[in-house]
């Protein structure tokens, strides 16, 4: 996953809303595929730039509420949410004071991390920052494109594109996705990953609500999964069909966004925190 939003190339690349039919690719490219840049452009992107965006995201696995601000290359996370022992847990991820920095709370009193908390909050915080802003973060630097065509889903031909990252780039850099959008509107209809945490597995969220704030467009998503069993095979995302979906997959949780506030940046107090 990646930590910087490099929405001025994101824009700089946007096409008009247009049909643009393209051959699969076969090999990864840095090259942003016309209908991602046609995605981007649907769901807001330039509303999206210099801008303050607060939800509140939930799933079965709790509540977070999240804070993201922008501003060209620079950003301003934070994400707060209650952990196991009841404690509040905030942190902070930001770079605006030109360095990465992360800081971490608990009920309102900074700890002291050491590389290895620092890294673990980084991640917890962005496994949370990530999936809400699709799919704005594929104009982030160190993006690999396979443009694989259309693919049938129910009545549905959805265009294809899976994702892979710049070796070593992140903690999560091996991760690979698949993005199926609308091949009229680009709108992003599903998408889906592997991850190597635990016994690691695939995800497939599948995208049932949409609201539009500020000019942006946000979803829920019926997020289905299959988990690796221990000691078994990891799969690759690639395995991900229709068919793999319906027999393989089931519903783990739903994940929605709520209380969505969007804000120009210039209007918010210095950032998220």
């Amino acid at each position: 996953m990646k930590k910087i939003w490099s929405f001025v190339a994101a824009l700089a690349v946007v096409l008009p809303s247009l049909v643009v039919a393209t051959e699969p690719s076969t090999e990864p490219s840095t090259d942003m595929p016309p209908i991602v840049a046609k995605s981007i452009d649907f769901h807001g992107g330039e509303a999206l730039h210099d801008a303050r965006v607060s939800l509140t995201l939930a799933s079965a696995s709790g509540s977070s509420r999240i804070v993201a601000w922008t501003d060209g290359e620079g950003f301003d996370y934070v994400v707060s949410s209650t952990n196991r022992d009841g404690e509040e847990m905030r942190v902070r991820f930001s770079n605006t004071d030109g360095d990465n920095r992360v800081e971490q709370w608990l009920d309102g009193e900074p700890v002291e991390m050491d590389a290895e908390g620092a890294g673990w909050a980084e991640r917890w915080l962005m496994a949370r920052v990530y999936f809400p802003f699709l799919p704005f973060r594929l104009a982030d630097p160190g993006v690999y494109f396979q443009d694989l065509g259309t693919e049938t889903w129910g009545d549905r031909d959805l265009h294809r594109v899976k994702v892979t990252f710049e070796p070593g780039s992140s903690p999560d850099a091996d991760d690979e996705f698949l993005y199926w959008f609308d091949p009229d509107s680009g709108r992003m209809e599903q998408f889906a990953y592997s991850f190597h945490t635990g016994n690691g597995g695939l995800r497939l969220r599948q995208a049932i609500d949409f609201q539009r704030v500020g000019g942006i467009l946000f979803s829920d998503q019926a997020n289905l999964g299959v988990n690796f069993p221990e000691g078994g095979p990891a799969q690759p995302v690639d395995v991900i069909t229709p068919a793999f979906a319906a027999e393989e997959m089931e519903r783990v949780s739903t994940v929605t966004l709520e209380d969505v506030v969007v804000e120009p940046a210039q209007a918010s107090s210095g950032g998220g925190s």
